[in-house]
């Protein structure tokens, strides 16, 4: 065979007398379509899915995925089938018929599984996250799959092991492997304790007696990557950690597709075989991690203390579930914007409306007034209350001040942008849901529904509004109008001067009262004007004049007056 392989390859082709060029590169395009040969796409119709996945083929004639001949796979799931290769029915995913009747291929994924053939009646057995299998045809095979779990006998056993996997050499090998290439991993500074996890178990189990063998992040470490690329790397070589003697058995994409509170990462579940244990790795980007001393955001603590109020919030009332399940998608739209599955423009759009507390007044919710701190941490929506109030209140939207000489300037504009976007969301949140929205969520929504009433009552009152198109300005003493008494020759002022001095004093007042106050020393300065006129001499338009000169002033700053008119009926 080599030396008729070397004939052919060195045979020569037949010599033509003056031939064309364009002949002679025709050949040699042709030798080499034959070296370079492309290979053919894969296609295959259904998604692979946790559990046990099967291939085979459509026998459907009204099938298009059978008419194309493309194998399809069928997935099952968590269980224990048996069936002969081609003695089977299952649904096709494309035209929902129970026609896939034989079968090609298994794949295992995220799972602890077995198989099993007739063929020698050997049982395999794997926990690695994706294993497959051919399958022959004639044969009976037996299946079992079953989601991963701790293999600890109690949760104490579950911490030791966690702790010993942890700083074991196969771990920190995988460790060092990654550190090589400037990929940075945390590892906490002490496992989850016993109250943490379970608290943690009784919510997300329900109290199984059983249940700590589900809980994975006993024990987490962190990879963070400076971009996407380094990501895929460090995801990469943790796929192969067998060369460390560890075990992948669980890979959970969430930096692509979303997970349910929208965080994104990549998770991978490591055993470690020398202690029987699992232990988590989380992949993602630095610029999306809120955890401290890593983090670029200067608030990294909001969005998991708001997960926190939630996940262990069991609403008694309907008006709880409501405010339950809008306080998921308010967190889900605050991870939206940690981790940029909103895109910049809508950020930007939505940091563009931002106020800082200074400036609008955040005011508290009512239902927390004369209720003490027992009456409000017996109570989740009052605690949450509490929680979000205080976070608007004390929240100033930058980025971590110990990541500034790292920082290029438009990363911390875009920082900066990204938390005025959370607070607003935070924000609008607090007014509709906490607050309520027919009710002023600050000072700045208190002067709004002023500024809007006052505006409803000019469209309704004509005749006050046509006056103050031509009003004159008021003259005015400041002593009181006694009949048949010449007022002329007396020295008057401007009434609208005299009482934005008079207002102005009284901001003057209210610093020096501060200041006696803490002195304890009384004060005596007048507090209140009154203004004194015969019917008809103008003081109401005045009154409306002066209403409308202040909110033309007027600064939205919750340390600033806001103006209030208030009319009595004649």
């Amino acid at each position: 065979n080599e030396q008729s392989a070397e004939l052919k390859t060195t045979k020569e082709q037949p010599k033509i007398e003056n031939e064309p060029e364009v002949v002679k590169k025709d050949l040699e395009d042709e030798k080499n379509v034959d070296k370079l040969k492309k290979e053919d796409e894969k296609t295959e119709v259904g998604e692979t899915k946790p559990g046990i996945n099967l291939q085979g083929y459509c026998t459907n004639d009204n099938c298009l995925a059978s008419k194309a001949k493309i194998p399809v796979w069928v997935n099952e799931e968590f269980k224990s089938i048996s069936f002969v290769s081609n003695m089977t029915s299952y649904p096709c995913p494309d035209c929902k018929q129970l026609t896939v009747s034989s079968i090609l291929r298994v794949m295992f994924f995220n799972s602890e599984h077995s198989i099993c053939s007739s063929d020698d009646n050997t049982i395999v057995e794997s926990n690695h996250y994706q294993c497959n299998y051919p399958i022959k045809l004639g044969f009976s095979y037996t299946l079992k799959a079953d989601k991963i779990f701790q293999h600890a006998e109690s949760l104490e056993d579950l911490i030791t092991r966690s702790e010993s996997a942890m700083v074991s050499n196969e771990i920190l090998n995988l460790v060092t492997e990654l550190q090589k290439y400037l990929i940075t991993v945390v590892k906490p500074l002490k496992v989850k304790d016993t109250a943490r996890l379970l608290e943690k178990i009784e919510f997300d189990y329900g109290g199984d007696t059983k249940a700590f063998r589900r809980a994975f992040d006993v024990g987490r470490f962190t990879i963070l990557c400076d971009n996407g690329t380094k990501l895929q790397t460090a995801v990469g070589v943790m796929k192969k950690a067998e060369q460390f003697n560890l075990i992948v058995s669980e890979d959970k994409d969430f930096f692509e597709r979303q997970s349910k509170t929208h965080h994104r990462f990549h998770n991978i579940k490591l055993y470690v075989p020398k202690h029987k244990v699992y232990v988590e790795m989380q992949a993602t980007l630095k610029k999306f991690t809120t955890l401290e001393g890593y983090t670029i955001f200067s608030n990294p603590k909001l969005s998991h203390l708001f997960y926190e109020h939630i996940r262990a919030w069991q609403p008694n009332s309907p008006e709880d579930e409501d405010l339950k399940q809008v306080s998921d998608e308010t967190l889900t739209k605050i991870n939206d914007i940690i981790c940029e599955w909103s895109n910049d423009k809508e950020i930007e759009k939505i940091a563009k409306r931002y106020k800082s507390h200074l400036a609008i007044g955040i005011l508290k919710p009512p239902q927390l007034f004369n209720k003490s701190k027992t009456e409000i941490d017996s109570n989740s929506s009052l605690k949450i209350a509490e929680f979000v109030y205080k976070q608007l209140c004390t929240f100033t939207p930058g980025y971590a001040k110990e990541k500034e000489k790292e920082m290029t300037t438009k990363e911390k504009e875009k920082v900066r942008e990204k938390e005025q976007a959370i607070y607003m969301v935070l924000y609008e949140y607090y007014k509709q849901n906490i607050i309520g929205d027919k009710n002023p969520a600050s000072c700045d929504d208190f002067a709004s529904i002023l500024q809007e009433s006052r505006k409803q009552e000019m469209e309704d009152d004509i005749a006050i509004s046509q006056a103050l198109e031509t009003y004159i300005p008021l003259q005015a003493n400041n002593y009181a109008h006694e009949d048949g008494k010449d007022d002329d020759k007396e020295k008057t002022c401007d009434c609208h001067q005299h009482v934005l001095t008079f207002l102005e004093e009284k901001e003057e007042d209210k610093a020096e009262e501060k200041s006696e106050k803490q002195e304890q020393q009384p004060s005596y300065k007048k507090k209140v004007m009154i203004i004194q006129g015969k019917s008809g001499s103008g003081k109401s338009i005045f009154c409306r004049h002066l209403e409308e000169s202040l909110w033309n002033n007027y600064i939205n700053d919750s340390k600033r007056p806001i103006p209030v008119y208030i009319s009595f009926p004649k």
